[in-house]
Order: C-alpha cells, then sequence, then structure tokens
C-alpha cells in the first residue's frame, strides 16, 4: 500500500467516525470564505467534536490541498 492509499484510508476512517450531522457542519464550514472558516475552526470544540478532528480541520487550514481532499470526501459520503 503506498502512502497516499494509506492517507486516504485514515482519512476515510477518520470521517466515518463523525456523525452525520457533524459532518454536515464541517462540510459548511470547509466551504466557507476563509475569514469565517478560520473562526469557525477555532469554536468546533463547542460542538464535541473529537480533538484529533478539529486538528485535522487546522491542518487543512494550513493546507489546500488536504482542504480540497475533505470536501471532496465529504460530498462523497454525503450522496444518497
Amino acid at each position: 500500500m503506498t502512502d497516499l492509499e494509506d492517507l486516504d484510508r485514515r482519512l476515510r476512517e477518520t470521517i466515518a467516525t463523525i456523525p452525520a450531522e457533524a459532518r454536515a457542519l464541517l462540510l459548511r464550514v470547509l466551504t466557507s470564505e476563509p475569514e469565517p472558516r478560520a473562526k469557525e475552526i477555532g469554536n468546533l470544540h463547542t460542538f464535541g467534536l473529537a480533538p484529533a478532528t478539529v486538528e485535522l480541520l487546522i491542518d487543512a487550514e494550513e493546507d489546500p490541498a488536504l482542504r480540497a481532499v475533505l470536501i471532496g470526501m465529504l460530498r462523497e459520503i454525503e450522496q444518497p
């Protein structure tokens, strides 16, 4: 398994552990404009998300490619 395949698997596993309501919130936050996005990410701990999930979003804020991958995965999992 390549590093990219392993990363993809771990990201999908992490997203799958997030409740559906929280995934919708994450998608909304990740697709919002930069300024409100950073502010909302800072407040996500109040929604009871696991610290690792909040850290992932902070990482995504710093890495546009990771943010794009997360948006795609969240949209994919939300499709019926």
